[in-house]
C-alpha cells in the first residue's frame, strides 16, 4: 500500500474514532495511560472540523484537561507522549490501530482555547474557556507506527 493511501486511511480513522489513548511517562519511570475525548471526530465534534482539516499532513492532535492533572505534572516533568486510536472488528482485515508519537505542549493562546471550547464542558471548567484549569494541550506526531488491513506500518511524519 502507498504511504499517501495509508495516511488518508490514519486521518479517517482519527476523524471516526470516539476516544484516544494518552500515555504519559510517571515519575517513576512507567507509563501512564488514560482515555481522552477525540475532538478529531468528526460526528461528535462538528464544529471543530475546519481546524482539523488546515492539518491533515501533520496529524495534529488537540486534548483538553486540568491544569492541575496528575497528567499535567507527568507531560511538564517529561513532554514526550504517544496517542493510540483503534478500531476492533472480528473481521481480521477491518482492524485498525494507529499510534502518534512526539513531545506535548501546553497551549496558552486564548483565541484557539475560545475556538475549541465546548459547552458541554462546563461540568468541568464553570469558568469556560477562560476557566483557569481548562487547558489545551497539542501534539504535532513526529512518529507514527500501526496496522491496516492485516499489515504493520510506520511512518515518520514532519
Amino acid at each position: 500500500m502507498e504511504e499517501k493511501e495509508l495516511k488518508e486511511a490514519c486521518l479517517n480513522l482519527m476523524e471516526t474514532t470516539d476516544v484516544m489513548y494518552l500515555s504519559t511517562i510517571g515519575s517513576n519511570g512507567f507509563p501512564h495511560t488514560r482515555i481522552m475525548s477525540n475532538l478529531r471526530n468528526k460526528k461528535e465534534y462538528p464544529g471543530l472540523v475546519e481546524i482539523f482539516e488546515q492539518h491533515k499532513e501533520d496529524f495534529l492532535v488537540y486534548m483538553v484537561t486540568s491544569s492541575s492533572s496528575v497528567k499535567m505534572k507527568q507531560i511538564r516533568a517529561n513532554s514526550k507522549v504517544s496517542v493510540y486510536l483503534s478500531v476492533f472488528s472480528s473481521v481480521p482485515s477491518e482492524f485498525q490501530c494507529l499510534m502518534l508519537s512526539g513531545e506535548i505542549e501546553e497551549v496558552t493562546d486564548k483565541q484557539l482555547k475560545k475556538q475549541l471550547w465546548q459547552d458541554g464542558w462546563k461540568i468541568h471548567w464553570p469558568g469556560g474557556a477562560d476557566d483557569p484549569e481548562f487547558t489545551i494541550l497539542k501534539l504535532l506526531p513526529v512518529f507514527a507506527r500501526g496496522g491496516y488491513q492485516q499489515a504493520p506500518f510506520e511512518f515518520e511524519l514532519k
